[in-house]
């Protein structure tokens, strides 16, 4: 288990501790505290700064939410400088080294959360305590469950990676009077809970003065696990997706292709309402699977539309004029699964253009209505099936990238 490294070091300081009684340490205290003033910058010298060591320990990643775009991470900042004012000879007091006192009776920085959420308070409650070391060291550990806010881009999603700061100042006092100097440790982990949609990639830490303000940023970068959302939300999009093009093999004559279309469309529509609450609502910036999902939808449309057209020219009377179109759409279809004289070692163009030249005429070529059909069913299928694959490919790659 990770130990607490001030503690460390404050133990580290004069060696090993002797035990005292409490009337030694109440002597100690009011030794040190006589005559201190916690609204007085604790520095022997006014004109100079006092300096800041700064990082922060994360215990979790609570939530991402990206309809809010608020980040809510729980965990601490260790936060260290010098109190001139408090300092004692550990061999004039049975060799004691650190204390921990309240925070409230010495004076500490009025750190706050920039870019919080919810609310704009100072750090740390009242009943914290801080450790105070003979030469003035001090660490304080305020603890917190920051709300952040937090850009977030699901354009990837659910391959998507954000990146999310939490930036702390100090409020109150100019950068020459407290000047965040450094951050030791930036962020380090501490009992971690791993989260189970988000993980760290990488973490960092930028000092920054503005004006005259002193800022810390912590940048935390977050890559979302995409499993759950494939398993759950994609892959049956895109089997409903290739089922609506199945449509194309239901013969005419079967009285279901209809009824199977109209199914299929449905049932992509019911889909996309249950998964619409899963789904990242954002306004300034449209996810890949968003797009595809309403070209799926384009899609089921216009296999509807095309089932419609086929029944209508199906059940025409055979004695009804086939337009040139039509026919040219049949022989095609004929070459291109190489029928009749057709033979395999012949080339498609050379065939489809011998059968269209000898079956010029209508009566010549026997073709009826129901070839037609046949043949749009043909084309539609390759057609369908054939964007249908290339924009599924093209999703995957493009989300999937490095």
């Amino acid at each position: 288990m990770q130990l607490h490294s001030g503690l460390v070091v404050f133990l580290c300081f004069g060696g090993f501790v002797h035990p005292q009684t409490p009337a030694e340490l109440k002597r100690l205290l009011d030794t040190i505290f006589d005559g201190y003033n916690n609204r007085i910058r604790p520095i022997q010298n006014q004109t100079e700064p006092i300096l800041l060591d700064i990082s922060m320990y994360l215990f979790s990643i609570n939530e991402v939410d990206e309809v809010d775009k608020k980040l809510v991470t729980t965990g601490y900042l260790e936060v260290r400088w010098t109190d001139g004012l408090l300092k004692w000879d550990p061999d004039l007091w049975n060799r004691t080294i650190y204390l921990t006192v309240p925070q409230d009776s010495i004076w500490k920085p009025d750190l706050v959360l920039k870019n919080g959420f919810t609310r704009f308070e100072e750090m740390g409650e009242s009943f914290n305590y801080v450790f105070l070391a003979n030469d003035g060291s001090v660490i304080w550990k305020p603890y917190e469950v920051f709300e952040t806010r937090c850009s977030i881009d699901i354009t990837y999603f659910p391959y998507d990676t954000q990146v999310c700061k939490i930036t702390f100042i100090v409020w109150t006092y100019t950068v020459s009077e407290v000047d965040i100097a450094s951050t030791s440790h930036g962020i380090e982990f501490y009992e971690y809970e791993e989260n189970s949609v988000w993980s760290i990639i990488t973490t960092d830490a930028v000092l920054k003065t503005l004006s005259s303000e002193s800022e810390v940023s912590f940048t935390i970068t977050l890559q979302r696990k995409p499993r759950y959302y494939i398993i759950n939300i994609i892959l049956p999009i895109v089997c409903l997706g290739f089922m609506g093009v199945l449509a194309f093999v239901v013969p005419a004559d079967a009285g279901e292709k209809m009824s199977y279309s109209v199914t299929v469309f449905l049932s992509f529509a019911v889909f996309l309402t249950i998964i619409s609450a899963q789904l990242p609502v954002n306004s300034e910036t449209s996810s890949f699977l968003s797009l595809y999902l309403i070209f799926q939808m384009i899609l089921g449309a216009l296999v509807l539309v095309m089932s419609s057209v086929q029944l209508r020219l199906h059940h025409r009377k055979s004695n009804q004029n086939i337009s040139r179109f039509f026919v040219g759409a049949v022989m095609a279809e004929r070459c291109l699964r190489c029928r009749r004289k057709c033979h395999h070692s012949r080339k498609v163009q050379t065939c489809f253009v011998e059968k269209y030249v000898e079956n010029e005429m209508l009566h010549e070529s026997g073709i009826e209505w129901h070839d037609v059909t046949s043949a749009i069913d043909f084309f539609c299928f390759w057609i369908f099936l054939i964007v249908n694959t290339a924009a599924t490919i093209t999703l995957f790659l493009v989300i999937s990238r490095p």
